[in-house]
């Protein structure tokens, strides 16, 4: 029963996100889908703090599970 509910899982995941990013398009003729592109997002100004924030929090989690397990 446990295999069958993440099976379910897994595929209600897999379809709510191809839903999720499906944009609607124009009827202008040529098939086309959607206008200009947005603008990029501008993540590249904090990505050096966003890593070591990621490394430091991996680095405590993994200290914390080695605590606990010993």
């Amino acid at each position: 029963m446990k295999h069958l509910t993440k099976i379910y899982l897994l595929t209600f995941l897999v379809f709510a996100d191809l839903t999720a990013f499906a944009g609607p398009g124009d009827n202008d003729g040529g098939g086309g889908l959607g206008g200009e592109d947005p603008p990029a997002t501008p993540v590249n100004s904090y990505l050096i703090f966003m890593i070591g924030f990621a490394l430091l929090l991996g680095f405590y989690f993994l200290t914390k599970y080695r605590k606990q397990n010993n």
